[in-house]
């Protein structure tokens, strides 16, 4: 109308149609912009027809509306394919948006769920980054000592020193540490990440203990063998030996030949219980899971346990949590709960002259992880035999075979479970801790 009104297309108020036409190729989708064009097309055609017929104008305007019409389709289709590439660019972002958005979610878990420790730590020493692995190795899950993002480093003073000691010699490995007194011996990594103009660095925690015990299967593993093809070798002079000592004793009666003896046959009852120790090792089969009430089947275990000794002894159990249950094989607990009750009775008798023990059913506040501490009243281990108490043939008393604690942590751990030991300040605080699995997220061991 304001084009007819104007004089029609001599006004040039007919370009307007143009970004008109533009814009509702952009607004609507597929066809639809060629009808707006076809509309104004028709519009611009029907207004020069009346200015020709009614007003009595001359032909040449014709050749014009011809051109704007051309041109108003042209502008619909190429703003059609201009507005469908933008689509298509805009739909590619948000997909590669999600896809980034669910990588680094995935990563994060990743991160979370690896049992190496990891931090990231700017160079301002603070932490970035730090997964619940880590805290677990540095001792930050405690009260008080609580490690997150944005916590100086210099508060965990010796990964703090071995930084230091990485960023003077990068070329020389560094040495394991511990964290704290009662923690394990460490090993860390660096790498240097730069971002931007940023430097950041990258730390691995490690635990070795998980080298070590790679290192004593493999060794084991060979022994077993190696003592499995000469345990029947071993075994015939070792019974004569025995049978002949006790016939001796017999016929002896003096004190001291028959001391003499004794020993003879404690010596070769301590031989006879290496070889079926290490007979054990190269014997062990896989656990056969089953879900137990751990309370339960703990006071199961006391009675039984305190039927088979010759002396009285007193076993107590405490708990907070009744219900907890754990999955293991029944087995491979009484083994594991014997050779530590065993080994509790026997420092307690020594130390206060009491056969005494008592086990604690508690629960990791954090993990939801429950676990079983035993306590005994023995003086403990020295503070330099703690590292190897778990090594095999290790052993502090002329009794033992040095292979107890060895097999237990190894019974523990074919059950997806840890055996440790915490050296307290006081005679008080030492205890060996069980740690099982949870009940509900044990995948099954690949056979």
């Amino acid at each position: 109308l304001m084009m007819h009104a104007s004089g029609g297309l001599g006004s040039g108020l007919g370009f307007l149609m143009l970004p008109t036409v533009a814009a509702g190729s952009i607004l609507v989708a597929g066809q639809l912009s060629l009808l707006l064009a076809a509309l104004a097309s028709i519009c611009i055609t029907m207004e020069t027809f009346s200015n020709i017929l009614l007003l009595g104008k001359n032909n040449e305007s014709m050749f014009p509306a011809g051109i704007l019409g051309a041109l108003l389709f042209a502008t619909a289709v190429i703003f059609q394919v201009l507005t469908q590439r933008i689509r298509t660019a805009q739909s590619l972002a948000d997909q590669k948006a999600y896809e980034t958005e669910h990588l680094q979610k995935l990563n994060e878990s990743i991160v979370k769920r690896m049992r190496t420790g990891i931090l990231v730590v700017n160079s301002q020493d603070e932490i970035k980054l730090i997964n619940s692995a880590a805290v677990q190795l540095l001792g930050g899950q405690k009260p008080g000592s609580a490690l997150g993002a944005g916590t100086p480093l210099r508060r965990v003073t010796p990964l703090y020193q071995q930084l230091e000691r990485w960023r003077n010699y990068p070329w020389i490995r560094t040495p394991t540490f511990k964290a704290s007194p009662s923690s394990f011996e460490l090993q860390a990594n660096f790498t240097s990440l730069k971002q931007g103009h940023e430097q950041q660095t990258l730390i691995f925690l490690e635990d070795t203990r998980t080298l070590t015990q790679q290192a004593q299967q493999l060794k084991l593993a060979s022994l077993g063998r190696l003592t499995a093809s000469i345990a029947h070798e071993i075994r015939n002079p070792l019974g004569a030996i025995s049978h002949a000592s006790q016939l001796l004793s017999e016929q002896l009666e003096d004190p001291t030949s028959e001391r003499l003896v004794g020993i003879v046959l404690r010596h070769c009852l301590r031989v006879n219980q290496i070889v079926e120790n290490v007979l054990q090792l190269s014997r062990q089969k896989m656990p056969e899971f089953q879900k137990l009430w751990l309370l339960q089947w703990l006071k199961k275990f006391r009675n039984e346990y305190i039927d088979t000794q010759n002396k009285k002894c007193t076993i107590e159990i405490e708990t907070k949590n009744k219900d907890t249950q754990i999955f293991f094989d029944p087995g491979h607990l009484s083994q594991v709960l014997t050779n530590l009750i065993d080994n509790a009775i026997r420092y307690s008798e020594q130390e206060s002259g009491q056969r005494w023990v008592r086990l604690i059913i508690s629960k990791d506040p954090t993990s939801e992880l429950p676990y079983l501490d035993i306590f005994d009243k023995g003086p403990g281990i020295p503070e330099k035999d703690a590292d190897y108490i778990f090594e095999p043939f290790f052993t502090t008393s002329h009794e033992g075979s040095g292979l107890g604690l060895y097999l237990s942590r190894e019974l523990c751990d074919a059950n997806y479970a840890s055996l440790d030991y915490f050296n307290g300040e006081t005679k008080e605080d030492h205890y060996f801790r069980v740690g099982f699995s949870h009940p509900e997220r044990l995948l099954p061991r690949p056979a």
